[in-house]
């Protein structure tokens, strides 16, 4: 989810209009506020950093949830199955291998086996030499490939 669908998910998740979440975030409760924030919603424009704020404290949410420049690459993949979790039936679990504990996600989906299948695969014919680091490199950037 980018910045405009998470706004548009928590404000109907907190069953404001567009017109409540303005006048809370201190835009105008007029139509002018109300564009405002359809256009963060729809991504014709982008909230600035302390608009960022003021609408994540009028949703009640941590503004770490919509500012995406804080994000590091492992929080962004936080986010992402936090958003996914809401819309996939996927299953999380701890178990024990080799007396480590380990977190499991099967995320329940054959694109997602298809996926992981072939990474196991390049990621081995890299390490074998089978391919070189640069076609590992063109694989990751044109993945899936067109069959």
């Amino acid at each position: 989810m980018d910045i405009g669908e998470r706004i548009r998910f928590v404000r109907q998740f907190r069953g404001l209009t567009q017109t409540e979440l303005a006048e809370k975030s201190g835009l105008s409760a007029d139509e002018n506020g109300r564009i405002r924030i359809s256009q963060y919603e729809n991504g014709t424009r982008v909230p600035r950093k302390d608009m960022l704020e003021k609408i994540s404290k009028a949703l009640h949410i941590n503004s770490m949830y919509l500012n995406m420049d804080d994000h590091t690459e492992a929080l962004d993949f936080v986010f992402t199955l936090l958003d996914w979790d809401r819309t996939t039936d996927f299953i999380i679990k701890k178990e024990t291998i080799d007396t480590e504990s380990h977190y499991l996600i099967d995320l329940n989906t054959n694109l997602f086996d298809d996926f992981l299948e072939a990474w196991i695969q390049k990621k081995a014919d890299l390490k074998n030499g089978k391919i070189s680091n640069d076609e590992y490199i063109e694989w990751t950037i044109n993945y899936p490939t067109e069959k």
